[in-house]
């Protein structure tokens, strides 16, 4: 019986989040990702946390007369993440990180194309809210900075299992 207790107490502090990730571009452009996350809750105010994301809208720019495209290939971090429950329904929090990821650009013009791309680590973090509509399940909203590729908003659904 106690073994069972403790899978069970082990099991609420797992969670998965699925959100989707606009960016802010200095270019404009305007790229978007889908990114999951795996939590396990270390105590009701710390997780650890794992991300992974995939582009999946191109960002569009043309600047200097080139129509260039942005792709978003490739995001991935480790995170500490703190929160903190206003009540029953709201629960503030932030992130504390380090991400990997890979980007690139494919500019066109006049039959011809060039392609590029850049890929780095940094340091990331974010601060967001969560809404509650059941004990298992929230909507999310959070800010993310992922260093050099910079960040944006994110809107997402978490559940705990």
């Amino acid at each position: 019986m106690l073994t069972l207790a403790a899978l069970s107490a082990q099991a609420q502090s797992m969670y998965g989040d699925v959100a989707y990730q606009m960016f802010d571009a200095d270019l404009a452009t305007d790229p978007a990702a889908v990114r999951g996350i795996i939590g396990y809750k270390v105590n009701p105010n710390l997780a650890v946390e794992g991300m992974l994301g995939v582009g999946i809208r191109d960002g569009k720019d043309a600047s200097f007369a080139i129509p260039t495209k942005v792709k978003l290939d490739r995001l991935a971090g480790i995170y500490a993440k703190s929160s903190f429950k206003l009540n029953d329904a709201f629960e503030l929090y932030g992130r504390l990180g380090y991400v990997n990821y890979k980007v690139s650009a494919t500019a066109s013009y006049g039959g011809y194309s060039a392609k590029v791309s850049d890929s780095g680590s940094d340091v990331s973090y974010g601060i967001g809210a969560s809404y509650y509509v059941s004990p298992s399940t929230s909507i999310n909203v959070d800010y993310m900075d992922f260093g050099d590729l910079e960040g944006g908003l994110a809107v997402g659904v978490k559940f705990s299992f």
